[in-house]
């Protein structure tokens, strides 16, 4: 057995035809996807895995074991080859080939191919009907077949060729290569060629299924390696399994980081979880990056957390670069990996700079032969060295790791340093560390145990971080996946959580269910890969605010084709779960990109809480990066969504609604929605008792969710409150016990017996009318707010006992319903409330009182006297409050004034919040801080921007 993995895989036949692999694997697959389902009832996953796990066998009998030149075929996005060429360079290209002139209306229609794109369809399947239409395909005396070797040699020749500008639509269409394949491939094979070109996903999102059909262990050793060659190299043979020391990190070859872990208990837990003995370092606003040094320096290799190799930016060997040139390592070191964050630096006000000029700071740098004063830079912060000459590192405890890091490491010159740590023990360091963070602006803290194993690929709790918590936020920012747009001059792109296999029955998604989230316990759990456990998406918001036109442009380029209408193709509802709000168009979420969106809180109004499936959705949604290093498999799941939601929900009061665990579950107490209703008390305003549903029969279907204020009465708490009013309880609809008319099914969620009544014809009806009747003392005429399915006659007839409002006409309005109108009306005014067309759909629904729930400190500056009272009267006109204490703020703003004057002022501020942290528990939140622009781009854009885009020193 070990003598066959030294030899390494080889095959004993020649080189198979392209023809071959489109034919066994590629339409195959494809056939898949389009075959209907009545014809094969096997479920489509195991037919997909069929069809792979034939080809793989057919391989190995026929071909030999080295599967490398298929994996680089099948799945282009994975291959380190960069052709450089996209939708539109192709298109002209082949226009070019085809003799066709400049802006032919053939050109115009490949350009425009997305329009008339179904699912599944890609712009191969375009490109190649035209060429159909012009030319026939090669002559088979004449044809020179184009196998797997050949096909590959072609395309290192198309990699190797490329400008650093990317490959011209000229350039291409005159390549002999190009040419060469175009003359002599079939139709089929052209269409699966030019999708390599391109880097579509051939097999869609099925790579693990082609993995795991060549060996069991490949999709785990690609996690380590990220590297089709190393496993196709290591993994032949599926006999032969893998180590455990095998899956751990190769020098050279990206891998996927031990990372921390945020935990959202109190500081105490968090003591419990890392013991006595523990590091405390800040935490980097950057981008992570390890360094693989090899050969004294002679190579080097900077890649990030997914693979992308950004050795191009930072220098390949001690003598060129950004950063490599200052990597001052031990002579004795020959090969190494350091683990580490890549901010950047202004060596002029000695600051690290927000996250998202790293690149930009690399760039600029590149184009100048010297730092100009007052310019900024990449700074490299090391924080673990994993690989040591040929030794890897990770079972080694973290103060040996650090201790050798020290050792081998120079600090240089504000290019390359080393994270400093803290060694402690105690609840008090974690305070004062965290009030020094914010005291120097840091983005947080890092909590490790300092006997830890690096554990690659993993996230646990022996890594924790905390960050400040911010008031009027709503959790960390949200990665959500792109599931639906509203194309226009400023396309809306509809976002989602991710639900995934293991997850509790939240309360977003099942309203009957209740909460059950013990935090301390599945934050102890080891985390398992998101990937594995996603299995379906729901929608959640709709975001337009915060992207560029460069970025919808984006956007645009790398869905394109991607898109169907939701018109003229359904989506599959058992995989992706829409509320009443369809987008026009909808893409296969693996196939779409991430947003990181920010919000200030959520928004669960009666007149939105059903428009998204997830059962609530963002107010004030804005994006605040397209992440193009992230995919489907690191997008915000229902579960972190309900775990986030449950911390930041104000502590229960006396009285109020309880969700607990399984654990010393506590019984709910249902006067939290009312207020002054018990079960088996039932009283009139004089405190008499009332039979108000007297003669009336009631089926009550779920428990119901108060929109407002989150809190539940369960099923049986309404039917007991029914019947303690003089309600009679059925629970047989169909039995028709009663008089006609004299029937109410009440329900507050789409189940099984709500769907089946409501095809039948029945009207259901809102708990909310059982529970206003109830405060009111009597039978209330229906108003559209009670109404949850019913007739379009009843709707009508409701709707007019009401104002726009939603206030009544004919009941008298108790004062909690006011105030709940009042903050409803607050948060989603009617788009007749703003004037001008042209105004984006969503900032048509924004208060008139922008700032309303802002109370802005306004610091004092050398210069603020005028600017403080533009400021003050700026924030009061758009609804805020102005207060002369920071420990009564929500909001920080610092005027602008000149940058030595910032700094003493920031720092003052600084040092009060931090003294401020140390006497709050860990629930609570400090104010962000932010220069005056905030104030006036807020202004300009009709919405709160991220506090964290206007920071004072920038």
């Amino acid at each position: 057995m070990s003598e066959k993995v030294e030899e390494g895989p080889t095959n004993f036949a020649p080189s198979p035809d392209f023809q071959w692999l489109c034919d066994e694997l590629f339409v195959k697959f494809d056939l898949v996807a389009t075959q209907d389902r009545r014809i094969n009832l096997k479920p489509i996953t195991v037919r997909y895995y069929e069809v792979v796990s034939n080809f793989v066998q057919l391989w190995r009998k026929t071909v030999g074991n080295n599967f490398y030149p298929v994996l680089i075929l099948a799945l282009p996005y994975r291959d380190r080859r960069t052709y450089n060429i996209k939708d539109v360079t192709l298109i002209k290209a082949i226009c070019l080939y085809l003799d066709l002139p400049k802006r032919s209306s053939t050109e115009k229609k490949l350009l425009n191919w997305k329009q008339r794109a179904s699912r599944n369809e890609r712009l191969s399947s375009f490109c190649v009907a035209e060429i159909r239409k012009r030319k026939s395909g090669p002559d088979p005396s004449k044809r020179q077949a184009i196998t797997l070797d050949k096909l590959n040699s072609i395309l290192d020749d198309l990699a190797n060729g490329k400008s650093s500008r990317g490959q011209g639509s000229r350039t291409l269409a005159d390549s002999s290569h190009f040419k060469f394949c175009l003359e002599n491939m079939s139709f089929i094979e052209l269409k699966y060629f030019f999708d390599i070109l391109l880097k579509v996903r051939i097999i869609g999102g099925h790579e693990h299924k082609l993995l795991n059909a060549w060996h069991p262990d490949a999709v785990d050793y690609f996690s380590v390696v990220s590297d089709l060659s190393s496993v196709t190299k290591k993994l032949y043979e599926p006999s032969v399994r893998l180590r455990n020391e095998d899956l751990t990190l190769k020098i050279g070859s990206a891998f996927a980081p031990h990372l921390a872990k945020r935990l959202n208990i109190s500081y105490e837990k968090i003591l419990k979880k890392l013991g006595s003995d523990f590091s405390i370092e800040e935490k980097m606003d950057g981008e992570r990056i390890q360094i693989h040094y090899m050969d004294y320096g002679n190579e080097i290799k900077f890649l990030s957390r997914r693979g992308t190799d950004y050795t191009y930016l930072y220098g390949g060997d001690t003598s060129t670069g950004t950063i490599a040139c200052y990597l001052k390592l031990n002579e004795n070191v020959k090969e190494c990996i350091l683990d580490g964050e890549m901010v950047t630096y202004d060596q002029e006000k000695q600051m690290i700079l927000p996250f998202g000029l790293v690149k930009s700071s690399a760039k600029n740098f590149l184009s100048k032969e010297s730092i100009s004063n007052g310019s900024y830079h990449p700074l490299f912060m090391a924080f673990d060295l994993v690989y040591l000459n040929g030794t890897s590192l990770v079972d080694l405890p973290l103060y040996q790791r650090k201790d050798y890091l020290s050792k081998i490491l120079t600090k240089c010159n504000g290019f390359v340093d080393i994270v400093s740590f803290a060694r402690c023990n105690n609840l008090e360091s974690i305070t004062k560390s965290l009030a020094a963070a914010i005291s120097v602006g840091s983005e947080g803290i890092i909590l490790k145990k300092l006997n830890s194993r690096y554990m690659v690929a993993s996230r646990n709790d022996s890594w924790i971080k905390i960050k400040p918590q911010y008031l009027k936020q709503f959790g960390e920012n949200m990665d959500l996946i792109i599931i639906g747009r509203d194309p226009g001059k400023k396309d809306a792109f509809m976002c989602a959580l991710g639900v995934t296999i293991d997850d509790p029955q939240p309360r977003v998604l099942q309203q009957e269910e209740n909460v059950n989230l013990d935090l301390d316990t599945e934050d102890s759990e080891p985390e398992t890969p998101k990937a594995s456990r996603i299995v379906k998406f729901v929608s959640f918001c709709t975001i337009a605010n915060g992207i560029s036109n460069a970025e919808f442009k984006e956007i645009d380029q790398k869905t394109r084709g991607l898109w169907r209408r939701f018109d003229q193709v359904k989506p599959p509802s058992e995989y992706l779960q829409f509320g009443t709000k369809k987008p026009v168009e909808w893409i296969d979420p693996k196939e779409s990109l991430v947003l990181e969106v920010k919000s200030r809180s959520l928004d669960n109004t009666e007149s939105n809480v059903k428009k998204y499936r997830a059962g609530v959705t963002l107010f004030g949604g804005y994006c605040r990066a397209v992440r193009y290093d992230k995919d489907w498999t690191t997008c915000y799941t229902v579960s972190e969504f309900e775990r986030d939601r449950q911390y930041k929900l104000p502590k229960v009061n006396a009285g109020e609604s309880i969700t607990t665990s399984n654990k010393g579950r506590k019984k709910r107490n249902t006067t939290s929605i009312l207020g002054v209703i018990s079960p088996r008390k039932k009283r009139t305003p004089e405190g008499e008792h009332s039979d108000i549903f007297q003669n009336l029969h009631f089926c009550v279907l779920s428990d119901y969710l108060d929109p407002y204020t989150g809190n539940r009465i369960d099923r049986n708490t309404l039917t007991q409150l029914i019947i303690d009013y003089g309600g009679k309880v059925i629970y047989n609809v169909l039995a028709k016990e009663g008089e006609e008319g004299m029937l109410r099914i009440i329900c507050d969620g789409f189940n099984m017996e709500c769907n089946a009544l409501i095809k039948r014809g029945y009207d259901i009806l809102s708990p909310s009318w059982v529970l206003d009747c109830i405060e009111s003392a009597r039978l209330l005429k229906l108003e559209r707010n009670h109404c949850f399915n019913v007739s379009k006659e009843l709707m009508e007839l409701s709707s007019t006992r009401v104002d726009e409002y939603d206030d009544s006409f004919e009941n008298e309005i108790s004062t909690t319903r006011l105030d709940r109108l009042i903050d409803v009306h607050l948060h989603n005014m009617p788009s007749g409330s703003f004037s001008g067309e042209n105004l984006d759909f969503e900032l048509r629904g924004l208060p008139p009182l922008l700032f309303f729930d802002r109370s802005v400190f306004i610091a004092e500056t050398k210069l603020s006297d005028r600017i403080y009272a533009k400021i003050s009267s700026e924030t009061k006109l758009f609804g805020g409050q102005v207060t002369h204490t920071i420990e009564d703020c929500n909001l920080i703003i610092i005027p602008n004034t000149d940058d030595e004057d910032k700094i003493q002022v920031l720092q003052k501020i600084r040092g009060k919040l931090a003294s401020m942290i140390q006497k709050l528990n860990s629930t609570e939140r400090i104010p962000p801080i932010v220069s005056e622009e905030w104030l006036y781009q807020s202004i300009k854009e009709n919405i709160q921007v991220p506090e964290e885009n206007y920071s004072v020193l920038s």
